[in-house]
């Protein structure tokens, strides 16, 4: 078997596979294009932006773990003294309480999707 010329090679670029033979080029490929849009450009928060963005995530969390350490009869007792326990619902009480810390801590745009959803749930809680 006679070696390939190394100069040849080399000025194809690619042209030979791993084992010796050469690769077989598809003729008349187009170059492939991308039908998608560019990506959009990422916005930076501002430091006020981001200071309420921290500030409403430690208050989410610490909702979220308050409300994991009560049974359900703490929720139910809560909703009592409230005198709102016909508006209880075990189904949408999590969004219900994170609604109540969007509306207390707004996050800055963005941060929550969605978050449209959270106001309707506080209107409907108003009514």
């Amino acid at each position: 078997m006679e070696a390939a010329d190394p100069g040849t090679a080399g000025q194809r670029g690619r042209a030979l596979l791993p084992c010796g033979h050469p690769r077989r080029e598809a003729r008349n490929a187009a170059a492939p294009r991308c039908s998608s849009a560019p990506p959009r450009g990422r916005k930076d928060w501002t430091p006020r932006e981001r200071a309420a963005a921290k500030v409403f995530l430690r208050a989410a969390v610490e909702d979220a773990e308050a409300y994991m350490a009560m049974t359900e009869a703490d929720v139910v007792e809560e909703y009592r003294r409230a005198g709102k326990l016909h508006k209880y619902e075990p189904a949408k009480e999590a969004d219900r309480r994170l609604a109540r810390v969007i509306k207390k801590y707004p996050p800055p745009p963005g941060l929550v999707p969605d978050i449209d959803r959270y106001h309707k749930l506080l209107d409907d809680e108003e009514d």
